[in-house]
């Protein structure tokens, strides 16, 4: 039975009761700093203490982990240890910076593909008219909206219905019409980083039993989707230069030209849907659940949560679900994900994972799954209790790698319990 434990409390206090070089790999998915100025801040630069206003508002999203975090993590963790973190677009930056400066060598940049984000893009030309004070002609309904069965008209993804198409109405305005400001996110950054080897690669991994990728164990199945570059499927893109238009001629075969046959390298970046509805709520069946008015703190019957069509399910606030929600965390990582990030960086079965931010748990999962064992630090004891259930309903795929004995218990996991 795998040893796993959850504590509840600030993760910077729970890290400091840990003992030196006692975690194997750290696999985390820390808050974004979405803060409201647009400004990328670290915990360190809030001067009281208190961020404010992050990803739905939370304030615990407002400002990213720092250096005294960074530091923390370092010293915990083994020589040689990886940490995969992930962050926002527009402030991992910090985030690696503070990595950095606190010792960890930056080793990597990836990325989780996952195509699904919501453009949040202010129309230039719209905004020209707007400007002007004139009113734009409505020419036509949106193409991308549909009736529903009850004859409402419905958005897709992230179309608007009660923005029909509209002509400029001045010259700026056309000259401007079709430009924007924002890109559609379809990608969420990683950062990898390695605490500073003791000796050589081989003689750190003999004494700690750290500092290796497990790239076999990591490679894309030929076809695997999660490899969403070129030579899909069971054929292979090489180099030809000079005979093809874009430099790049398929194959026939997955493994010409030393291809192996466990697949391809992996590489720095994933592909794999966001966590869908059913894989957030397993496990969660018992806990109590929170309607839409809960989720969003939006009250009851406003238009930004029963939306445009009067429907009760605008996607805009999260709340497009007709079901109690049981897992309301915000920021749910696919399992496979993270159970591949988990492989790549833990080293032997057995090996301790920490999360400083468990969140609804993941990387516990993930970790389980892959045979390590698994410490999470979570502040908020409603997302714990999430993740217990969530890791418990997945008790029975935790040797799917098979049994191998754990790693003795350490200072790190005295104390916990085999769940």
């Amino acid at each position: 039975m795998r040893v796993w434990d959850i504590q509840q409390g600030d993760c910077m206090d729970l890290l400091r009761a840990l003992p030196d070089n006692c975690i194997d790999a750290i696999v985390t998915d820390p808050p974004y700093g979405l803060s409201p100025d647009g400004k990328a801040r670290t915990w360190d630069d809030i001067e009281d203490g208190k961020a404010r206003g992050g990803f739905m508002g939370k304030g615990w999203d407002a400002a990213v982990p720092g250096v005294t975090w960074a530091r923390e993590c370092l010293r915990v963790c083994k020589p040689g240890s990886w940490i995969v973190a992930f962050g926002g677009q527009r402030t991992i930056h910090r985030l690696i910076c503070g990595l950095e400066d606190a010792g960890w060598e930056i080793r990597d940049l990836g990325a989780h593909q996952q195509w699904q984000g919501f453009p949040k893009s202010l129309s230039v030309g719209k905004a020209i008219d707007a400007h002007h004070g004139a009113g734009r002609e409505v020419v036509g309904p949106n193409p991308n909206s549909r009736p529903n069965s009850a004859g409402k008209v419905r958005p897709v993804w992230s179309v608007r219905v009660d923005a029909p198409i509209t002509a400029p109405a001045t010259d700026d305005a056309r000259k401007w019409e079709g430009y924007g400001t924002a890109l559609k996110p379809c990608l969420e950054p990683w950062t990898l980083a390695r605490k500073p080897l003791d000796g050589t690669v081989a003689e750190n991994v003999l004494k700690w039993g750290t500092g290796a990728l497990n790239i076999d164990g990591c490679r894309y199945g030929y076809g695997d989707p999660a490899w969403p570059g070129p030579g899909d499927g069971d054929t292979k893109r090489t180099s030809n230069a000079g005979t093809s238009g874009d430099g790049w001629r398929m194959g026939t075969t997955a493994n010409i030209n030393g291809g192996s046959p466990l697949g391809r390298w992996p590489a720095n970046v994933y592909a794999c849907p966001k966590a869908s509805r059913g894989e957030r709520e397993a496990g969660c069946g018992h806990l109590k659940g929170k309607d839409r008015v809960e989720l969003t703190g939006r009250e009851p019957g406003s238009a930004g949560l029963v939306g445009s069509d009067g429907s009760g399910n605008n996607p805009y606030t999260g709340a497009n679900w007709k079901n109690l929600t049981r897992n309301y965390h915000p920021t749910v990582k696919p399992a496979a994900l993270m159970a591949w990030l988990c492989r790549l960086v833990a080293g032997q079965p057995g090996s301790l994972i920490l999360d400083p931010f468990a969140g609804s748990g993941t990387t516990g999962i993930a970790a389980l799954r892959e045979g390590f064992r698994f410490l999470g630090f979570e502040l908020d004891p409603d997302y714990i209790e999430i993740a217990e259930a969530r890791i418990n309903g997945d008790a029975p795929l935790f040797n799917r790698r098979g049994d191998p004995t754990p790693a003795p218990t350490n200072a790190c996991t005295e104390g916990t319990t085999a769940t």
